[in-house]
Formats: C-alpha cells, sequence, structure tokens
C-alpha cells in the first residue's frame, strides 16, 4: 500500500498522467483521493499555517519535542505571521513571569545572547537547544526592520513556575503538598490556557502557539487507559488547547506536525502516525517538493486509520479526523536530526542549580558532571537512534 501511495503521488506531483489498469480496490481508491487533493491544494508549511488565520484566531501548532526542522519552521513563519497581522507567538518553552524579559530581548536596539540562554535556563535548565532560543533571535530581526512607533512581533512566554528543587524522592512526586510547590502558579495546562485567553482572546488578537502536541489538543481529549484491567479511565478534556476550545469553539484549531505517534502498547514505543498512511506517501517524494501543509478535517486525509496508536483508545473508529484538523510534513522520519545543544549552557556556575531543577529523583545527584549532563541533552536529541525503526 505505502509504494503504491508513493509512487501515485511522485508521478502526480512530477506532472505525469496516472492510469490506474488494475481492478479499484478500495484502498487504490483512497490513494487516488490523496495524491489529487496534495496536487491540487499545496502549500508550503509557512503558507499553509498563515491561511489558517482566515478563519481562525488561535491556531495551535504541536510537535514531538527538540526536532529541529520543527523550530526552525517557527523562525520562518515570524515574518509571515507579522505580514499576515498575526503579531503573537505563545510557547510553552518560556515562562510568563519572565515577560518583561522576553519584551526586552527581542525589541532592544542589540541582541542579548547571553539574556536568551538564561529566559531558556530560568524556564528549564534541560531545554539549552539552540533552535528554540533562536526564535527570539528571529523575532528580534523582524522588530528591527519595522519603523519606529509600529506593532511589533511579540512572543509569548506561556508556561507557569516550575520550581523541581523540592522534589528528591519518588514519595515527593506523589506528595500533593509538594507538587503545588512546584507547580506555584497551578497546572501548566490551566496557566497556558489562561494566559492566552488574557493576552490575546480578550484582547482580540489572533496568535500562533507552538508547543508540545499532548498540550495543543483542541476538540481530541488526550485518553488515559488502563492496560492491566484492558479500559479507559477517562478522556482528559483539560489540556491546553481544550481549555481555548472550549472559550472560542472552532475558532481554535491544531495543527499537528508528522512525528511518531504512541504505540497502542504504550508509551514506552512509538509508531508511524496514521497507521502509516502518510510515511507511504512521503517516502518515495523528490526531496525538493516533500515540504507541505494541508487541512485534515473535510478532505481526503480526514479518514486514514490509527488502530496501531494509543491515540485510538476512547475513540471507536478512529481517524486523523478525530486526532487534529491539519498536519505538516517537511521530510521522511529517517532523516530527522534533534536541535543543537547549546555550548556551556550547562557550565560548573549553574551545574547544581540545574541538577536541582531535575524531574527525575534518580537524576538528582550532586556529583553528577558538567559533562555528564550536557551528554544527556545530546542524548535526548539522537535522532537517528531514537527514530532508527523508522528507517525507510
Amino acid at each position: 500500500m505505502r509504494k503504491i501511495i508513493s509512487n501515485l503521488l511522485a508521478l502526480s506531483l512530477a506532472g505525469i498522467p496516472i492510469t490506474i489498469a488494475s481492478c479499484a480496490t478500495q484502498q487504490v481508491g483512497q490513494s487516488e483521493k490523496l495524491v489529487a487533493y496534495l496536487s491540487e491544494n499545496y502549500q508550503s508549511p509557512e503558507n499553509y499555517i498563515v491561511s489558517c488565520f482566515e478563519d481562525h484566531d488561535i491556531v495551535f501548532v504541536g510537535e514531538y519535542h527538540r526536532i529541529k526542522h520543527d523550530a526552525q519552521l517557527i523562525q520562518h513563519l515570524i515574518p509571515h505571521l507579522y505580514e499576515a497581522g498575526v503579531y503573537n507567538v505563545g510557547i510553552e518553552f518560556a515562562n510568563f513571569i519572565d515577560q518583561p524579559l522576553i519584551d526586552q530581548l527581542i525589541t532592544a536596539d542589540n541582541y542579548d545572547d547571553s539574556l536568551a540562554n538564561e529566559i531558556q535556563f530560568r524556564q528549564w535548565p534541560f531545554w539549552g537547544f539552540q533552535e528554540y532560543v533562536d526564535i527570539y533571535k528571529a523575532a528580534w530581526e523582524l522588530n528591527q526592520k519595522i519603523p519606529e512607533g509600529s506593532q511589533t512581533i511579540r512572543i509569548l512566554g506561556l508556561n507557569g513556575r516550575s520550581d523541581w528543587s523540592y522534589v528528591w524522592s519518588p514519595e515527593d512526586r506523589r506528595n500533593p503538598e509538594v507538587l503545588k510547590k512546584v507547580w506555584p502558579d497551578g497546572d501548566s495546562d490551566e496557566c497556558m490556557a489562561r494566559i492566552i485567553s488574557e493576552e490575546c482572546i480578550a484582547k482580540g488578537e489572533k496568535a500562533l502557539i507552538y508547543s508540545g502536541i499532548n498540550h495543543a489538543y483542541t476538540k481530541y481529549k488526550q485518553p488515559l487507559y488502563d492496560f492491566e484491567n484492558d479500559s479507559l479511565i477517562r478522556l482528559n478534556n483539560r489540556r491546553m488547547g481544550n481549555r481555548v476550545y472550549s472559550e472560542i469553539g472552532d475558532r481554535a484549531m491544531t495543527i499537528f506536525l508528522h512525528s511518531p505517534w504512541t504505540s497502542a502498547s504504550g508509551y514506552s514505543e512509538s509508531v508511524r502516525p496514521a497507521d502509516g498512511a502518510i510515511c507511504g506517501l512521503i517516502s518515495r517524494l523528490n526531496p525538493d517538493s516533500m515540504r507541505y501543509g494541508f487541512d485534515v478535517a473535510g478532505t481526503p486525509f480526514a479518514s486514514l486509520t490509527g488502530s496501531t496508536s494509543y491515540w485510538q483508545y476512547g475513540y471507536p473508529g478512529f481517524t486523523l479526523e478525530d486526532y487534529c484538523d491539519g498536519y505538516i510534513i517537511q521530510m521522511p522520519l529517517s532523516e530527522y536530526e534533534g536541535c543543537t545543544v547549546i555550548e556551556d549552557f550547562i557550565n560548573e556556575s549553574n551545574r547544581l542549580a540545574a541538577i536541582s531543577q531535575g524531574a527525575n529523583p534518580a537524576t538528582k545527584d550532586s556529583s553528577r558532571t558538567v559533562e555528564s549532563i550536557m551528554d544527556a541533552l545530546r542524548n535526548d536529541t539522537d535522532f537517528k537512534r531514537r527514530f532508527s525503526q523508522f528507517a525507510e
């Protein structure tokens, strides 16, 4: 099936007429529809996202995390968003309490790399990745070109404060009183949704929201499944995107950045999204034709299944349309690269502070060296290893 779809799409995008001489099976019919839709409705990821603001106010772009080209996409989007009248880019990866520092950074006459790194460290010491920090620089570069007195682009830190220095044992992780100290601003999703509501929706302003996909669900509700008893515990309707959707309805939407899905067997394994159908579409594309964004809802992609994924639980007959409204692909999973770890982000002067902010008590050893911590960050971004099972 993957080869059929891949070859059809490659021929279509190359302008070669497609004829199917074999019996018209349901699978072939579906592949024809996918090819026709992509051929007739092609848009680059940047143009697609901007077009979504024609009939939406809040557009959530959900990612896997630590993938280089995803964060770079947000950088590239900034001037396009500004031209379209979208002046807010909300990010999970900064704290709202640091908004004065962010505003200072991206409107200053000179860009301050050390301040950018400080803002990132304050959010979480283990997110020292250059491509995320460079989102600030992209905003600063745009603001430098804007005439004085004009509207500037704003990077909006959405997250609440976290202080993991209160957690040193598994018991601490389970103690509600300790966790209140860890999250003094409250639940992360609740905090992020509140900031979007107060800083964007209440002011009648549009915003792109960039976060991990699990925060970005709007209509879809993330399942909590009990494998031991083979039963659904509940569907979580309190994620950031769910909360915003409950406030503004279809003026909010979710775009998924192509990446693996959690396996139906649990979070320890990953599978190709949509039962591999989308990976099949792109596996033999010309690299020059591979970047595109497209609608899921109301298109032939809506009916793609996800029977191998955890996301099916609680959704009889689960399809891609249940999961997201839009989809973006930039390359095959086998070509993914991790973000660049910022050299000296963790150093001897901040080593102990970083260790204290580890969320896993097992890693909170004050004897850990700078190099061991940096090696752990590099290990997290080694997608050639992490995605090795997705080699085409």
